[in-house]
C-alpha cells in the first residue's frame, strides 16, 4: 500500500517488490543458491532492464528476478524539461502489464498473474540503499528462508511469520 499523501513522482530511490499471484514460482528455481530463470523469468528480467528506455527520468539500480517475485530499485530523477515526472505506480503498472502480456504468450504460462498490489519502500539515505542493494544481490542465497518463499512461510506459525516479516523490514532499512 502506498504512503498516504506521498507524491510518488518525487525524485529519489524506491525499493520495489512485485509478487506473482499466490506467490507461485513462475520465473524459475533457485539451484545451488543461484537463480535459474526459465522463459517467463527471462522476460521478467529483460523487461526490468528495458524500463529506462520508456522514461527519460528513470533508471533502475540493483534488481533480481526470483521464483515468485522481483525486487528492484527504481531511481526517479528531477525533470528539467518542464514535463511531468514519472510516477512509481505508473512504472510498476506498465512493467506488470508488459510482462503479463509476454509471459501469457508462452503456452505453459498462459495462467500467469501478478498479485494486485506491490510493496514499495522510499529509500532514505546511502546506508538504506546499501542494505537494500546487498539484500537484492544475495537474495538467492537466502531463498530457503525468504519471506516471499511460500513453502518456507507455510512452515511457520502465524506469530513466527509476523516476527520474521517485521525483522526483515527493520533490518533492511537500518
Amino acid at each position: 500500500m502506498r504512503l498516504k499523501g506521498y507524491d510518488y513522482s518525487t525524485p529519489g530511490a524506491y525499493f520495489v517488490t512485485i509478487c506473482v499471484k499466490n506467490r507461485e514460482c513462475f520465473f524459475g528455481n533457485v539451484v545451488k543458491e543461484q537463480m535459474k530463470l526459465n522463459g517467463a523469468g527471462i522476460i521478467a528480467f529483460d523487461d526490468i532492464g528495458d524500463i529506462p528506455n520508456h522514461y527519460e527520468d528513470i533508471n533502475v539500480g540493483e534488481f533480481i528476478v526470483m521464483p515468485s517475485h522481483v525486487h528492484l530499485v527504481v531511481y526517479i530523477y528531477e525533470m528539467n524539461s518542464g514535463r511531468q515526472a514519472s510516477r512509481l505506480q505508473d512504472i510498476v503498472g506498465s512493467y506488470k502489464s508488459g510482462v503479463s502480456r509476454k509471459v501469457r504468450r508462452l503456452k505453459e504460462f498462459e495462467n500467469f498473474r501478478w498479485q494486485r498490489y506491490y510493496f514499495d519502500h522510499i529509500v532514505r539515505g546511502d546506508n538504506g540503499l546499501s542494505n537494500i542493494s546487498d539484500y537484492i544481490r544475495i537474495n538467492p542465497l537466502r531463498w530457503n528462508e525468504d519471506i516471499e518463499n511460500l513453502s518456507f512461510m507455510e512452515s511457520l506459525t502465524e506469530t513466527e511469520r509476523t516476527k520474521k516479516a517485521e525483522k526483515f523490514y527493520i533490518d533492511l532499512i537500518k
